[in-house]
């Protein structure tokens, strides 16, 4: 494929960063086991776009989340070994139910040091290689429809029932990498599964990489309380659940794969004349801690029912235990500085958000920007916890805001009701002042 334009360069590359069997998992607090088994491999994949001076890099990886400060680290690794803005990189990560454990800020038994140190090395490494492979590339992406996939845990029927699929390609128009996203937790397996796997994200990477070639990247949208047909609570036992098997993982990873194969044919070719990536920290608000007394009285009825019960339940109420007792005698931080970030490859844009943010994130960014293309991606940067958008879910609790929250040190309390309309401003405004000096500003180039 040609151009009179100048190509922008694209490289991408994949390492593998699998645990040993034997390694803690991650995902559910009521699993306490290690890992007997590795069902399927899990990676860091990165893409490195560069034009004229401009970079943008994205890394993503098959782990359940990063602590704010060990993303942070990563993106500086990765920009100080280029010689880059340190705002020019973004880390995400898939949110896999079925990867090791390795935030170093909950409570129980810690992380395996060693791996996480070779597991971090491995994405610092993806993003060089891809530095490294840089060449002309040619920009095309599209959407389709899949709503068989994501449920509302919540009661509700609001979903992000779009598939991306935005790919690079070379002057024979072979594909360099294809990178695709569809909002829905990777928790098809359940807290009896002791495999490693990267759910039904690794299982669509499969069948995208199978149908179309080239490299393939997985990248989460905004799917805080979306997942494969369960509710949040189902996951505080152990016991098996036939519909949560790698069967129902590799049915799901189809279906979205073929929604990957619908977007590219009916993919729209993208002009790139520049890159943009920009990012900034956001201050969002949290509850205050309990007064001392109140965290007392919590821990003490928690442990009676901790002695009084066994299994898995016995190991959540542990964890609230150990998180009422650390609090008990602190003060609230108030809330938590987190970054987001807006990359743009020409007129194809990402904005990426951290933590767990409730799909209405997505569904508002883009009717706000008139941008019903626009890729809105979660847990970039850290993932410290759900963050809700509606006051509606604040008011309703549950899990996500009543609960969540004491598996983390991080946390006093829930966010305040304030803090994801502070979010949403916040991207609002880092997305339009991105684009503000680039000809035709938001609007789609066809």
């Amino acid at each position: 494929m040609s151009s009179a334009v100048e190509p922008a360069l694209v490289g991408v590359a994949t390492v593998d960063i699998t645990p040993p069997v034997g390694t803690l998992m991650a995902g559910f607090a009521v699993r306490v086991e290690p890992s007997a088994a590795v069902h399927d491999p899990l990676f860091a994949t990165a893409v490195a776009v560069t034009h004229a001076d401009s970079v943008s890099i994205i890394v993503t990886c098959d782990l359940i989340s990063l602590d704010l400060a060990d993303a942070a680290t990563i993106s500086r690794r990765i920009a100080d070994d280029l010689g880059i803005p340190d705002q020019s990189v973004a880390v995400s990560v898939s949110h896999t139910h079925g990867g090791p454990k390795v935030k170093a800020v909950g409570f129980g038994a810690g992380r395996d040091e060693r791996y996480v140190e070779s597991a971090f090395a491995g994405i610092v490494d993806a993003a060089k290689r891809a530095w490294k492979a840089r060449r002309p590339g040619w920009l095309r992406s599209g959407t389709a429809r899949l709503d068989s996939v994501a449920h509302n845990r919540r009661g509700t029927e609001v979903i992000d029932p779009l598939v991306f699929a935005i790919q690079w390609t070379d002057e024979a128009d072979s594909p360099i990498v294809t990178i695709f996203s569809h909002a829905c937790h990777p928790v098809t397996l359940g807290p009896d599964n002791l495999s490693i796997t990267a759910d039904w994200p690794g299982a669509a990477r499969a069948h995208v990489r199978e149908s179309i070639g080239g490299e393939v990247m997985f990248v989460q949208g905004c799917c805080g309380q979306l997942n494969t047909g369960h509710l949040a609570t189902d996951s505080f036992t152990g016991e098996p659940d036939a519909k949560r098997t790698f069967a129902a993982a590799a049915s799901i990873g189809a279906r979205v794969g073929d929604g990957v194969e619908r977007a590219l044919r009916a993919a729209d070719p993208v002009p790139v004349t520049d890159v943009i990536a920009r990012s900034r920290q956001v201050w969002l608000p949290m509850r205050p801690t309990p007064d001392a007394a109140t965290l007392r009285e919590w821990a003490r009825e928690w442990t009676l029912e901790a002695a009084a019960t066994h299994g898995p339940r016995r190991t959540l109420l542990t964890t609230w235990i150990e998180w009422a007792r650390y609090w008990r005698d602190r003060p609230s931080p108030g809330g938590l500085e987190v970054p987001i970030s807006a990359h743009w490859w020409g007129a194809v844009g990402v904005v990426m958000l951290p933590g767990e943010p409730f799909v209405e994130f997505a569904l508002e960014i883009r009717r706000e920007l008139r941008r019903p293309d626009l890729l809105v991606m979660g847990y970039t940067g850290g993932v410290p916890g759900y963050i809700p958008l509606r006051a509606e879910d604040y008011a309703a609790g549950g899990y996500e805001i009543e609960m969540a929250y004491r598996s983390s040190r991080l946390f006093s309390g829930p966010y305040l009701p304030s803090a994801g309309p502070v979010l949403l401003e916040a991207a609002l405004e880092l997305a339009r002042e991105s684009v503000a000096d680039r000809p035709g500003g938001l609007r789609r180039t066809r």
